[in-house]
């Protein structure tokens, strides 16, 4: 089972109601990361959606911005695509309960409610917005169910149910109805929203993040084989490296401007990038 890191959470609160920016050595060690996109200010802009706020790094500087004043745990995020100042959220506000669909139009520094979801307001830990079609949203939430907006998340359906042992969650550059589960059994594809499953990978272990490039190759984590690229256009599976830093990789994310520019946490807990497709890494933190 992957079992994402632990950290000292409480920590985070008081220094960032102290300092805006902070080191990012200093983020990394006193919250949980639970979302990682592309920043707003060019190549080294990352997006941190975090168990505090959301959070603009400067890798170069080794920065972090809390973005805004929310302190919320954003258990789901996905950028629109188009736009890193677009995105869509869910989870947990700082005073308790779920935040149901929110968005932002400004990077995560204000936020708009959009949506309760079905039998909300709901706390989807998985999150996507399509990148075939920006309009249409899949959320997945603890009960399994797989809820989709076709409207930019004002109303939703229920189309269907995840895969068992969930980890993360990517859609097609190609059809809006097609979406991709990584699980602790394999990886998975739905060619009609979620309604059925089928698996793509003939070894059952464990994919533990995934996600789809603006050049149509789905990456993915496989835990004893590495990081895989699919190619949604001819079915193609390559192995692209063997060696993933400490052992498997957590929230990959695939930037859209430069398709070979990766980023994850590695299995360390270490925020991590790639500028060659994944084939080597590198620490975030010097």
């Amino acid at each position: 089972m992957i079992r994402i890191l632990a950290v000292a959470a409480f920590a985070l609160p008081m220094a960032a109601q102290a300092q805006e920016i902070l080191p990012l050595a200093e983020l990394l060690s006193n919250t949980h990361i639970h979302g990682i996109a592309e920043g707003p200010s060019g190549h080294e802009s990352v997006t941190l959606a975090t168990h505090h706020g959301i959070f603009t790094i400067d890798l170069s500087a080794q920065t972090a911005r809390l973005m805004g004043s929310s302190r919320d745990d954003f258990m789901g995020f996905s950028q629109v695509p188009g736009g890193p100042g677009k995105a869509f959220a869910s989870g947990h506000p700082a005073s308790g309960g779920n935040l149901g669909v929110i968005r932002t139009e400004d990077g995560g520094a204000s936020w708009l409610p959009v949506s309760e979801g079905i039998g909300g307001p709901v706390d989807f830990h998985n999150m996507e917005v399509s990148r075939a079609d920006a309009g249409v949203i899949y959320g997945i939430g603890h009960d399994g169910a797989v809820q989709r907006g076709t409207d930019s998340g004002a109303t939703w359906a229920i189309t269907g149910t995840a895969p068992e042992k969930l980890i993360d969650v990517a859609t097609s550059a190609r059809d809006p109805n097609r979406i991709f589960a990584a699980t602790e059994g394999g990886l998975f594809v739905s060619a009609d929203a979620g309604a059925t499953w089928q698996s793509l990978l003939p070894a059952a272990a464990p994919v533990s993040t995934i996600d789809m490039g603006a050049d149509g190759k789905l990456r993915a984590a496989q835990l004893g084989r590495g990081l895989i690229e699919l190619d949604e256009a001819t079915g193609a599976v390559t192995l692209v490296t063997a060696e993933l830093p400490g052992g498997y990789l957590l929230y990959l994310a695939v930037t859209k401007a430069e398709p070979l520019r990766l980023m994850a946490l590695s299995g360390d807990g270490t925020l991590v990038v790639s500028d060659d497709g994944g084939a080597r890494w590198r620490a975030a933190v010097d």
